[in-house]
């Protein structure tokens, strides 16, 4: 009897995918839709439910031929999440999360300046005069002046500085040529990990603004997208204790190849695990800190020491 019930599955099987084909072959109707596809992928997931453990291999062997006739479909929602759950019937239950959606995302992870200038809340009035040190190629929205060092081609980052109608200051974050307080708000967003004196530059930006924001990337950040690697980029790592900024020099036995599997997760067109981490967990990879009339800052070089502080400067 289990024979016969093995050959019954196969043939249903075989007549599924010789139907999937049969469509694929069909061409789309005008207005972009698939009726039988979808009247199709209610009995193609029954097949999945309730397929036996105990068949013999080439019933996988099947389920992977027709994985493959998808790629000749019309790629609906619906078809793409039961070819998933395919895929994932040929795996362990534990891998299952690290398997990418076969759809592509609706949007991109929001980068930096997106997730800075859509999607976080600023109590800038509009009559504030607003600074943005270390501009590069993503300035402050709502910076009303711009400053950079490198308004050229540099090792820290890609690309040209962006110019436009607001005013550019080519600059030494470490000796700004701004008068005491002339901003009512600085925003410096990863600039400081480049520093060869971090601890100048923080008091720069205290002396020139009454209050800002300060954001680098964590130790977390740095060696999951594999920035380590590059000596004459990121110096130091940082985290915020409380109100006070810590800055951690990186030590040249941690400067290794560690490979882009996180980097390409976080950029890849097709949803992930890693992607959904990401998002709920920005803190974790950036460490950002709001500051009002001075900054409170902590700078660790490789071998442990203390060599800057702002308790130590009164």
């Amino acid at each position: 009897m289990s024979g016969l019930s093995d050959r019954v599955e196969r043939l249903r099987w075989g007549l599924a995918r010789r139907l999937l084909r049969g469509l694929a072959s069909r061409p789309a109707a005008p207005d972009g839709s698939n009726g039988p596809l979808k009247s199709l992928l209610p009995v193609w997931k029954e097949l999945l439910l309730a397929r036996s453990a105990g068949l013999e291999a080439d019933v996988g062997r099947a389920e992977l031929s027709l994985l493959a006739s998808i790629t000749e479909l019309p790629q609906t929602p619906e078809l793409l999440a039961a070819a998933r759950e395919v895929l994932l019937r040929q795996l362990p239950v534990e891998s299952w999360p690290l398997v990418p959606a076969l759809a592509p995302r609706a949007a991109p992870v929001p980068n930096t300046w997106t997730f800075q200038n859509e999607m976080m809340r600023w109590d800038i009035a509009p009559h504030e005069l607003v600074l943005d040190v270390g501009s590069g190629g993503w300035p402050f929205k709502r910076a009303d002046h711009l400053a950079d060092k490198f308004p050229d081609s540099t090792s820290h980052r890609v690309g040209t500085a962006t110019r436009d109608e607001r005013p550019f200051f080519v600059v030494d974050l470490e000796h700004l040529p701004f008068r005491d307080g002339a901003y009512d708000f600085v925003f410096c967003s990863h600039v400081l990990e480049h520093m060869d004196e971090p601890g100048r530059a923080i008091r720069e930006l205290a002396r020139v603004g009454r209050r800002g924001y300060i954001e680098v990337p964590t130790r977390l950040s740095d060696v999951m997208f594999n920035f380590t690697r590059l000596r004459d980029h990121h110096r130091w790592h940082g985290l915020v204790l409380a109100d006070t900024l810590v800055l951690i020099e990186w030590n040249d036995w941690e400067r290794r190849e560690l490979g882009n599997l996180y980097f390409d997760a976080l950029h890849s067109a097709s949803g992930n695990a890693f992607q959904e981490f990401f998002e709920r967990n920005r803190d974790f990879f950036f460490a950002s800190l709001h500051w009002t009339g001075s900054i409170k800052y902590l700078i660790v070089d490789k071998n442990g020491g203390v060599i800057d502080a702002s308790d130590a400067r009164g």
